[in-house]
């Protein structure tokens, strides 16, 4: 379950952000950096600008968890979203950026840290 943790950080949160030209070359660089690109280029996906403790968090006193384990932040988060644009493939991938400030929903495991990344609120 820890490997998932571990996948989470990897997939979703890049704090400090990484520093780029524009928001389209970060997308195209870090979805390349991080791995998402391949065997496939991943349709879209966030990246969060936070510290790793203020996301663990959310799955205790910072969210408000429902159901099985998904938790809602109880503060907004810098967020990058990063989508792919049309007639990208395998080492072409391309990629459109939204930057916006949002509250967040994740799913957690039994050792209460983030392991999915569920949606923008």
């Amino acid at each position: 379950e820890s490997a998932t943790y571990q996948q989470f950080l990897t997939r979703h949160v890049d704090f400090p952000k990484t520093g780029a030209p524009n928001d389209r070359i970060y997308c195209n660089t870090l979805m390349q950096r991080r791995g998402l690109t391949r065997p496939v280029c991943k349709p879209t996906n966030t990246f969060i600008h936070a510290p790793a403790n203020q996301l663990q968090a959310i799955c205790r006193r910072a969210g408000r968890c429902r159901g099985r384990n998904l938790c809602d932040s109880n503060s907004a988060f810098r967020l990058t979203t990063c989508r792919v644009a049309p007639g990208s493939r395998p080492g072409r991938c391309n990629y459109r950026a939204r930057v916006l400030t949002r509250r967040i929903r994740v799913a957690c495991n039994r050792q209460r840290l983030p392991v999915h990344f569920h949606r923008i609120l």
